[in-house]
């Protein structure tokens, strides 16, 4: 019944979809502020600590936590890896019509497009009840800040810290950077985003939030707002059991009703692994990564064998160049898949291996190393956003700047946002709020008449002049060409 409904409304409205053919597709990742890396440090309570080992956990992944497809009639947003199993919520802003799909289970539920988070406080005398329906949306002017590369404004939602929880030291805040030009978009205890002029790529209180990682045009595609026809309606949300999750391999993560340990079973029903860890995660590869009880990382095959023993720190696979990250003491390194140790723990935290370099940092400053451990770049800047073979892109007092990695010197002036073209010599650029495009010696390649640009893929890149145009696409002179639209 629902699904037949939600077929019918979305034959009216695709119409008008596919005349815009604008589909804006955000990637976000768990956010930490470094002060509250620092308070993690120190805090009495594990939950902050445990909270900055996910942060860093999820940093090391490329995979995003949250991912949302919007535009101006359809909300998709999946949510997975932080507290709860992978989820999907697709919205028609047109019709309120909202449905959540749970991939693990095949069913879905009808809900609501989004709720007003409520917090209950019990005093001494009564209990007092807060929403975020409640607070007001303050828009700060003449603030801005750069996500993933677009230009975002500051609007603030503030409470009484008295009234939210007594263990709260300070008055606070719910910050919510947002950019107008991709369209507005919310979902489960978001509200209050629908009072948002334009989609949010940061939310976060107390330096704890979730920033966009990536946002890119794509081409419409309609089945990311349809119900699978293998998904079954539940009418009782709660009638829903959220294991098996799929592991890969045709092995599924259970809990243990009791204990609350998780194992693994068959497609038959049959106990692989008893259970006994406290996280499981997918197989990548043969092998997965699992933490005990006491938060102790290990690894498994597909066996359920532990080929490293759950006494790590920190653990993550790269299973294309076969290593493995580790952390012991606070310190990061890497080792092979037999524990041979190729660089040692003697790093505050060590990045993904990119074009044969990772990031590295130590003391707060950042530099670039190989896979044998040799420094390639000492950590002298104070943060290299990406790197290519022979240059990088720093920030410096919130200034980008290009820097050749032989000499080590700056070849380009500050700009307000750098990003790799992925193009010979080209940088996308952005300064005094206009997109344009730069050589690595800082020459003016492509003019800064941008609303917005990306970097070239196969020759092309796309671009906005103007917020409100359908985008268009130039080459790598800046000349604008056709582009066939995917079927």
């Amino acid at each position: 019944m629902y699904r037949s409904i939600l077929a019918l409304l979305l034959s009216f409205s695709l119409s008008t979809v596919y005349s815009q053919q604008k589909l804006f597709k955000i990637d976000y990742k768990l956010a930490l502020s470094p002060e509250t890396f620092t308070q993690a440090d120190t805090a009495e309570d594990g939950s902050l600590a445990l909270l900055a080992a996910l942060a860093a956990a999820f940093g090391e992944d490329d995979t995003p936590q949250v991912q949302a497809w919007v535009n101006p009639t359809f909300i998709r947003v999946e949510t997975q890896g932080i507290m709860q199993n992978n989820q999907i919520q697709i919205t028609n802003r047109n019709t309120d019509d909202s449905y959540i799909l749970y991939p693990s289970m095949q069913a879905y539920t009808k809900t609501a497009d989004a709720t007003d988070k409520v917090h209950i406080h019990e005093t001494e005398d009564d209990f007092v009840v807060t929403s975020t329906a409640d607070l007001p949306i303050r828009f700060i002017a003449d603030t801005g800040k750069i996500i993933a590369g677009l230009p975002c404004k500051l609007a603030v939602l503030e409470f009484d810290t008295d009234e939210f929880d007594t263990s709260l030291t300070q008055d606070a805040r719910v910050e919510i950077w947002y950019n107008e030009s991709v369209p507005s978009l919310y979902w489960g205890e978001y509200a209050y985003l629908k009072n948002i002029p334009g989609a949010a790529l940061y939310i976060g209180a107390f330096g704890v939030g979730i920033e966009a990682s990536a946002v890119n045009e794509i081409d419409f595609d309609t089945t990311l707002f349809e119900i699978p026809e293998d998904y079954t309606l539940q009418e009782d949300i709660y009638a829903l059991s959220f294991f098996d999750v799929p592991l890969g391999h045709d092995l599924y993560a259970f809990q243990d009703s009791t204990s609350h340990f998780i194992g693994i079973r068959d497609d038959n029903q049959q106990v692989i692994v008893a259970p006994k860890y406290g996280s499981i995660n997918e197989f990548i590869g043969t092998h997965a990564v699992v933490t005990n009880p006491e938060f102790q990382y290990g690894i498994i095959d597909t066996e359920g064998q532990e080929v490293i023993p759950c006494e790590w720190e920190y653990l993550a696979l790269d299973p294309e160049m076969e290593i493995i990250f580790f952390s012991t003491d606070g310190k990061s390194g890497v080792m092979d898949y037999n524990q041979h140790v190729l660089i040692p723990a003697q790093y505050d935290h060590i990045s993904f291996f990119s074009k044969g370099n990772a990031l590295f940092s130590q003391e707060g400053k950042t530099g670039l190393l190989d896979l044998d451990g040799k420094v390639v770049l000492p950590a002298v800047f104070e943060t290299i956003m990406e790197h290519d073979e022979n240059h990088i892109i720093i920030i410096e007092n919130e200034r980008y700047y290009v820097v050749d990695m032989q000499s080590r010197q700056k070849t380009t002036a500050g700009y307000d946002y750098l990003l790799l073209a992925n193009e010979g010599d080209l940088v996308v650029a952005l300064q005094d709020n206009k997109y344009g495009y730069i050589t690595k010696d800082g020459r003016t390649a492509i003019p800064f008449k941008y609303e917005y640009a990306t970097p070239f893929y196969d020759g092309i890149a796309a671009v906005n002049e103007t917020e409100d145009e359908d985008v268009l696409y130039i080459n790598t002179k800046g000349e604008y060409v056709q582009v066939e639209e995917s079927e």
